[in-house]
């Protein structure tokens, strides 16, 4: 008879704290009478039942673990046992797509070591709090120890952070929380709740350049958080009641958004940092731009701020190149939407991401063009009226609540 060796559970690489047990089963040995020696790192202990469990791992049971069954072959197993005080597991967030178009859908993966070694997902979503500089976590719907390591949420608007944790095992041993990661929307609309607007209203600055960010909304508490071009998550140094003051640096390259004490986040913006001088910036608008809207991007140099002869690009393609040191747009649209840069005496600008947004009244306007087509013609206005709030709740659900839309003055009194 030969004893067939299995560790419960089915992986070797145990972390501290985890709970194990390893059984020893003798095939073909049914009926009989057994007794069984277990071995770990070639000292004996007492003969005892087909199963040894190990409840709080620690450092010191690592190593070979083997077994014998009486009148048997031995059989073993080598487990490892990582030191909480050196590792501790800890999953990795990765978002995608980590910059929206509203509606998009946005996929979360979690990775830990040893990922097909029976761990277990939990999901949440990261509200901040403001008072321990943190953020403290909301299980997502369907969060709760999902089995595949992705979660897939539809429909995402507006800028947010998630976080996830991974279990396995009888007891459950838990990773910790892993970083929180950030989805961020430039804000296709304005925001009731949260908003930054940033002066001077740029994406591109010269270093030591003064640059301000606030944060405005019906909240008392706010903090303005960076992503670093090199992906480091860390809060605004200068912070006066609602304001982020910036003197500028290259390693203030980043994206910036407010957080509330309440859990709102407002739409995020790029800051890029020239630090050479003698390098033209882009003026062009932080925000998007609404549709049907004027434009106008320049070129400017630290000692200069406006230039002649300037080239402007669209999406790496010239567009304009003449005396004029001004891209007008007089009417923009979609197609508009792209990289832009400029050049001034054979030296280039960074490129900026100039977003177009579409206009609230467009949308109302082609909702009213459909409740004309529509059967509740006695009810024309009251109709058009819930279907617009239809459409806004279940497309731009962050832009507008059901309130504030009753509130809206739109061609008169809305009746409901």
């Amino acid at each position: 008879f030969m004893p067939s060796f299995l560790p419960l559970p089915s992986w070797t690489q145990i972390y501290s704290g985890e709970t194990v047990t390893v059984r020893c089963d003798i095939q073909g040995g049914e009926g009989a009478q057994w007794t069984y020696e277990w071995r770990q790192n070639k000292l004996n202990t007492p003969p005892t039942s087909n199963e040894y469990r190990i409840s709080s791992a620690t450092e010191s049971d690592s190593g070979g673990y083997s077994c014998r069954g009486r009148r048997t072959y031995i059989d073993s197993v080598t487990l490892t046992v990582s030191d909480s005080k050196s590792y501790e597991p800890r999953p990795v967030l990765t978002v995608s797509p980590s910059w929206l178009s509203p509606g998009a859908s946005v996929t979360l993966n979690c990775e830990v070591e040893h990922l097909s070694a029976g761990w277990s997902f939990y999901w949440y979503k990261a509200v901040p709090g403001l008072s321990e500089k943190s953020y403290c976590y909301e299980l997502l719907p369907d969060g709760n120890r999902t089995a595949n390591n992705s979660y897939i949420i539809h429909g995402q608007t507006h800028t947010a952070g998630y976080v996830c944790r991974a279990e396995r095992g009888d007891p459950e041993y838990h990773t910790d929380h892993s970083q929180p990661k950030c989805v961020w929307s430039a804000g296709q609309f304005v925001s009731l709740s949260a908003s930054l607007t940033v002066s001077p209203d740029r994406v591109q600055h010269f270093t030591s350049d003064s640059v301000s960010l606030t944060c405005e909304g019906n909240f008392t508490e706010w903090r303005v958080r960076k992503f670093s071009e090199d992906g480091r998550l860390s809060d605004c140094r200068r912070m006066t009641g609602s304001t982020c003051d910036i003197n500028t640096s290259k390693s203030d390259t980043a994206v910036y958004w407010c957080e509330s004490g309440s859990g709102e986040f407002s739409s995020a913006v790029n800051i890029t940092v020239q630090n050479d001088g003698n390098v033209p910036i882009l003026v062009s608008p932080v925000h998007p731009v609404t549709e049907g809207a004027s434009v106008s991007l320049s070129c400017s140099l630290r000692t200069q701020k406006i230039l002649s002869n300037v080239f402007f690009y669209h999406n790496d393609k010239l567009i304009q190149n003449d005396t004029r040191g001004e891209l007008k747009i007089s009417a923009v649209s979609k197609s508009d939407e792209g990289f832009y840069k400029c050049q001034y005496s054979g030296r280039e600008s960074a490129q900026s991401w100039m977003s177009v947004k579409v206009s609230l009244i467009i949308i109302l306007l082609l909702l009213l063009y459909r409740c004309r087509q529509s059967k509740c013609k006695s009810l024309f206005f009251s109709c058009c009226i819930r279907e617009f709030i239809y459409y806004i709740h279940f497309n731009y659900s962050h832009i507008y609540m059901y309130s504030d839309l009753m509130t809206l003055n739109i061609s008169g009194t809305i009746y409901t």
